[in-house]
């Protein structure tokens, strides 16, 4: 049975999305350009208070968060990682966040998949064949390497934590793929096993981090202290498993006829991911939580249908009203 319960799964995901949402302007919807770490903090403090599932629980940030932006001139946060702690449960959470679509080094990472880059350079135990994609590369070196504003890194901060300390490690989107991967980074530090760290791992709506070697071997060190949680109408999960991938092309259908414009780029896809064995974890040890989507029938356009599915689609499923996590307005025509 997997440690992670309903409560704790919606904690998990109200975590993802604050920190997912904070560097975006609460008043217009709009990314902030060059975020502060006082800004982003100040966000998350308010979500907090503001959520349902976290409001009570008395989180507070204690590393972070670090920010790493994109090169000028925009200076949009390609990623943040920030450090929670409930003084409920004394546990750790490691959030880190999800796709920046203003963000051009995010878009970036989502989209190297042709590539795969040996784990092994992060776990030398790990065997050799075990790749994670070029893009989940990039993103987890920077979560690794970016210090925060003491100029303190995730792994600084780790190392003063009590012995035996619950640390849970949860992203949602690309969020979600690059958690994966640090989980297994973070476990097999040697400066920090000597903590006997108890280590949790819940991803929302993540595509695949990497191949199959990579997800049996995330599947064997993290077992039920895992859980994959995801929508089977939501396309992002269904990347880039080259047999997934190609369930975009009737995934509303045909209520919703899928653009021909997509149907040509997941043929593309396909073709260029079958031979790197793309494979989600959660098939041989950890577990999955299978949400049963269903489109939404007063949505009749495909992009916003998947720009629901994403994100508002696991509120709904996970038992939790639109209004309970503290979340933007969508960003104006002006602020666009």
């Amino acid at each position: 049975m997997s440690t992670i319960g309903l409560e704790q799964t919606q904690i998990n995901l109200t975590l993802a999305y604050l920190v997912n949402y904070s560097a975006t302007d609460y008043t217009s919807g709009k990314e902030i350009q060059n975020p502060t770490p006082a800004q982003v903090s100040q966000n998350i403090r308010n979500g907090l208070s503001a959520s349902r599932m976290t409001q009570n629980k008395q989180f507070s940030i204690v590393w972070g968060p670090a920010l790493l932006r994109d090169p000028d001139p925009d200076r949009y946060a390609t990623h943040i990682t920030v450090v929670l702690q409930s003084k409920v449960t004394g546990e750790y959470s490691v959030v880190t966040s999800g796709t920046d679509f203003d963000s051009p080094v995010d878009i970036l990472e989502d989209n190297l998949y042709e590539t795969l880059v040996s784990f092994r350079k992060y776990v030398p135990s790990c065997s050799d064949l075990a790749g994670i994609s070029a893009g989940t590369d990039i993103g987890l070196s920077s979560v690794i390497l970016t210090a925060d504003s003491n100029g303190a890194t995730l792994i600084d901060f780790l190392k003063t934590v009590p012995p035996s300390s619950v640390l849970n490690v949860v992203g949602h989107s690309l969020g979600g793929a690059l958690a994966s991967a640090l989980v297994l980074y973070l476990k097999n530090q040697r400066d920090l096993q000597a903590l006997n760290l108890k280590y949790n791992c819940q991803t929302f709506a993540a595509p695949t981090a990497g191949n199959d070697i990579f997800a049996g071997y995330f599947d064997e060190q993290m077992r039920t202290n895992a859980i994959r949680v995801w929508n089977t109408v939501d396309v992002v999960p269904m990347a880039w498993n080259a047999k997934s991938i190609d369930s975009i092309n009737n995934v509303y259908e045909p209520d919703i006829p899928t653009p021909d414009v997509v149907k040509v780029l997941v043929d593309v896809i396909s073709a260029t991911s079958s031979s790197l064995n793309y494979n989600q974890w959660g098939n041989y040890g950890s577990l999955q939580n299978k949400l049963d989507g269903q489109p939404i029938s007063q949505i009749t356009d495909f992009y916003q249908q998947v720009g629901f599915q994403h994100i508002f689609g696991y509120i709904i499923l996970l038992g939790l009203g639109l209004g309970d996590i503290y979340m933007p307005p969508p960003p104006t025509t002006e602020a666009k």
